[in-house]
């Protein structure tokens, strides 16, 4: 049986959980902060309808890049970070030549695809020339991803951060006279060029990995990527799925409310989901390595996920009540006053950000046991109650129901990860980290309904 975390052994992961957040916490900001002058300069300058563009055609082509990369940015992960030292180099050589592969297989779908999109984004074929160009995306992101994997799982994280920085503001720099000059023909060509930025970035800091000893054959490469190929592919249905029912809601939201309602949806959910998710993406690059290390132990698996619980609740107790109480404030500033119609639904999903971290931190045990199968359930059983929940929200009560729609959501699925972890991996948390999540849960209610007496 593995023996438990001393009182020490715990202040030593928080402290190294903690630096790794730091690092990745400041990159996530400045990236953030990027994202944010981006949206603002296309708010000033385009308006509602360019921000719902990007959401249209970002969704899309997620919904590609999920397809072609086969989740090998995630996977790989794992297989890089417990190779023997002699199988490193063919294994980082063999994902490099899957990601050209599929990279090319994804690019000529996107082209194959561009007038059914165009035709399911805005009813008619006349936007298929941009579905085309960003065929360039999907290949470029294909080779970033490998090179992203190859960071995280040779723990260079000093390097992927440098490599983020530069990419986010590189991205930021070239796409701001874009936006001026050209306005709303800038949308496309920005997205291409940001792109681009990234992967020039990363190859910059490219990890430099010994040849192979004697000759790797193409088909051995198949061979020895087939073990994060396989975790992979389910990844990427789930992936697939996700990025499918976010661009069936968009369009279905653009059919009920235009063009202009999907741009604040998209606001809201990019203020919640990623901005606040910044604190799950800074811990999850440490997180995910370390728990596919202990994968054979449901001891271990517990002691870890529940002390991942409670330093995200004790963050999110502090973060989440300021979010809810000044969210007029921060979207007025990131944003501009024609986003204000959509603050009902930014303060309530806000408190969904506590379910959501609490089955994030569960989830993760699923990917670090290999059970790609029941990881797919799970996230596509979570889609679709996220697509009837969000259209049944906002039909019923608008930018409210929507808040409600998001809470719902994350709380049914952390129910779901929390009797799978259970009742298949024997994982029982701590009660301090469910008492924790409880109390996070009752402080962002009582700052959600304090906004609400003080009125929207």
């Amino acid at each position: 049986m593995a023996a438990p975390l001393t009182a020490r052994g715990r202040s030593g992961l928080t402290a190294t959980v903690l630096k790794v957040m730091g690092i990745f916490g400041g990159v996530q900001v400045l990236t953030i902060l990027c994202a944010i002058a981006r949206t603002k300069f296309v708010a000033l300058w385009i308006g509602p309808v360019g921000v719902g563009l990007f959401g249209i055609y970002n969704s899309a082509l997620d919904m590609v890049k999920s397809v072609s990369q086969l989740g090998i940015g995630e996977s790989a992960v794992r297989d890089l970070a417990n190779s023997p030292k002699g199988r490193v180099a063919a294994v980082v050589l063999s994902l490099r030549r899957w990601s050209w592969a599929l990279g090319v297989i994804g690019a000529v779908a996107m082209l194959a695809l561009s007038g059914f999109l165009s035709v399911m984004s805005f009813g008619d074929s006349s936007h298929a020339w941009e579905f085309m160009l960003l065929s360039v995306c999907v290949l470029l992101s294909s080779l970033s991803a490998a090179e992203g994997a190859v960071f995280r799982g040779f723990r260079r994280f000093r390097k992927l951060a440098r490599a983020s920085v530069w990419g986010a503001v590189g991205g930021l720099a070239v796409s701001i006279p874009m936006f001026y000059l050209w306005r709303q023909e800038s949308i496309v060509p920005s997205i291409i060029a940001y792109t681009v930025v990234t992967w020039l970035a990363l190859g910059l800091y490219r990890e430099k990995v010994d040849k192979p000893e004697g000759k790797l054959p193409l088909g051995e490469s198949f061979s020895i990527g087939k073990g994060f190929v396989v975790l992979g592919t389910f990844m990427t249905a789930s992936l697939f799925i996700n990025n499918l029912v976010t661009y069936i809601f968009l369009a279905w939201l653009n059919s009920e409310g235009g063009e202009g309602v999907v741009g604040l949806y998209q606001a809201g959910f990019t203020l919640v989901s990623k901005y606040v998710g910044l604190i799950f993406t800074a811990i999850a690059v440490e997180y995910y390595p370390r728990l596919s290390a202990v994968a054979h132990s449901p001891r271990r698996l517990a002691l870890f996920a529940g002390h991942e619980i409670r330093l995200i609740m004790w963050i999110l107790m502090g973060a989440v009540p300021v979010f809810i109480l000044a969210d007029g404030l921060i979207v007025r500033l990131l944003y501009s006053s024609d986003f204000v119609e959509m603050l009902p639904y930014v303060g309530w999903a806000a408190v969904g950000t506590v379910f959501r971290a609490y089955g994030w931190c569960l989830g993760f045990t699923i990917l670090a046991k290999g059970d790609g199968a029941t990881y797919l359930w799970t996230e596509a059983l979570s889609a679709a109650l996220s697509l009837g929940l969000s259209m049944a929200g906002y039909a019923y009560c608008g930018w409210l129901g929507l808040g409600v729609a998001y809470i719902v959501w994350f709380g049914v699925y952390s129910v779901i990860v929390s009797v799978v972890a259970r009742r298949r991996y024997g994982i029982r948390l701590p009660y301090p980290s469910l008492l924790l999540t409880i109390l996070a849960l009752a402080v962002a209610l009582g700052a959600a309904l304090l906004r609400t007496y003080l009125a929207y």
